[in-house]
């Protein structure tokens, strides 16, 4: 019997936000909460996401969800960053905080608890405000999440993103490499690197206490030296890159897909084909330029493996400049692709630009990306077919029982295999290709 409070989490969106909420179970955790992985809980914290309006109403969903089990609900994350007041009188709501201060979130819990009182407290993004330290020293998974970056300062005309995570802070350079050193002391084989806009990386360091001695003499840390350097720890076999945008690739971040520990994977947001709807978007690159960087992506990595995000229906877009959007997924030959449909997020200038594309329309575009992504990613996978790959055997199996994990070039394996394989990595021969992923044998 524990007279233990015990506390649960849901988390919405982006990798950036799973490792946010595994520092904040650490902070309660480290506060006497018990932490509940299922089942009711005595406080139901939802780190939420406000990326399109309709991640917002799934987070309003889980908070009444939350209320009706008797939870009592605190609300956190980039939803209350940019739109508090749509949260504060939800039923059930003790708390509400935004992104900042996280590691304060529990003093918060406890005072709403021993007031009585709903507390708010979100803070609004100071300019030059430096990256929050929250360390991770406790994972689930078999790779580990490792914040390098925070914030965005494009402000593309549809995201509401800079809003809600502020301007670009970057994580010291020692303090990188730290919780690297540790977590591949504890065991860890893949690190993934993650961040709001990862290629901001050392934008916002200027100082000569940011300065790093290198072979070429001192200079401000970016990408790919966080990279060099990450790839100098001995023991840490894959290094994985998280979402890139397209103008952040330059040629020194492609050189570093010769590294042996980094994954042969680029995650690259196109959004659109079109050249003129990518500029109406706020985009800083053409389609030619995508094409390009995809190459020579391609040029030092012959079997890299391209995934993108595509948006239909923006503001606009008419059949032609759809039809570029295909043309240009097929020429990037994409591994996966994740379609989704534009909605206006109220805050952002596109929602209120005009020529709002019909919602039938909408999804008339979307079923056809969606076909041609996956035509494109089984075309991908069957390249595979014969071959030895290697795979990070996760923790938990498939439904139906096998073991699964991803190559390195992110294509998703399934095969059949004792318990004791999870958490290894091991080769396996590719026996049959899905759309979805592979099929292997040991």
């Amino acid at each position: 019997m524990t007279n233990k409070k015990t506390v649960s989490f849901k988390t919405f969106g982006c990798k950036q936000n799973q490792y946010d909420t595994d520092f904040l179970k650490q902070v309660f955790r480290e506060k006497g909460y018990e932490i509940c992985e299922s089942g009711p809980a005595d406080i139901f914290v939802i780190n939420t996401c406000t990326v399109t309006s309709r991640s917002a109403a799934k987070c309003r969903q889980a908070i009444r969800a939350a209320a009706r089990s008797g939870a009592k609900v605190v609300v956190t994350g980039c939803y209350p960053q940019v739109a508090k007041d749509e949260l504060v009188n939800l039923p059930g709501v003790i708390a509400v905080t935004g992104v900042r201060n996280r590691k304060g979130l529990v003093d918060v819990v406890e005072r709403a608890l021993t007031t009585g009182e709903k507390v708010v407290d979100v803070q609004p993004h100071e300019k030059d405000a430096s990256f929050e330290e929250t360390p991770v020293t406790s994972r689930s998974l078999t790779r580990a999440f490792l914040k390098i970056q925070e914030g965005c300062d494009d402000y593309c005309t549809y995201c509401i993103v800079p809003y809600a995570r502020g301007p670009s802070r970057s994580r010291p350079m020692e303090d990188i490499l730290w919780e690297a050193r540790r977590l591949v002391e504890v065991g860890y084989k893949e690190i993934v690197l993650t961040g709001t806009h990862l290629g901001l990386y050392g934008k916002d360091l200027f100082s000569s206490s940011d300065m790093i001695d290198t072979w070429d003499g001192p200079k401000t840390p970016d990408l790919p030296l966080v990279i060099r350097n990450l790839t100098e720890i001995e023991g840490l076999l894959r290094l994985r890159l998280s979402s890139l945008e397209p103008h952040d690739v330059t040629p020194a971040l492609i050189h570093c897909l010769r590294y042996p520990q980094v994954c042969n994977h680029l995650h690259l947001p196109l959004q659109s084909g079109s050249d003129e709807i990518l500029g109406i978007m706020g985009r800083p690159y053409d389609s030619s330029t995508f094409l390009d960087i995809v190459e020579e992506a391609r040029k030092v990595s012959p079997n890299i493996g391209i995934s993108s995000d595509i948006m239909v229906g923006f503001p606009g877009e008419n059949g032609k400049e759809f039809e570029d959007t295909l043309k240009v997924m097929e020429s990037a030959r994409f591994s996966r692709v994740h379609v989704f449909r534009y909605s206006p997020r109220p805050g952002t200038p596109a929602s209120n630009f005009e020529g709002q594309v019909p919602e039938k329309e909408k999804e008339r575009r979307s079923k056809a990306a969606i076909a041609l992504g996956r035509k494109l990613s089984l075309e991908f996978n069957q390249r595979l077919l014969g071959k030895r790959v290697e795979v990070l055997v996760e923790e938990d199996r498939s439904r139906e029982g096998f073991l699964q994990g991803l190559t390195r070039n992110y294509v998703r394996v399934w095969f059949q295999g004792p318990d004791e394989l999870k958490g290894e990595i091991v080769e396996v021969r590719v026996c049959q290709a899905r759309h979805y992923g592979v099929f292997a044998s040991v």
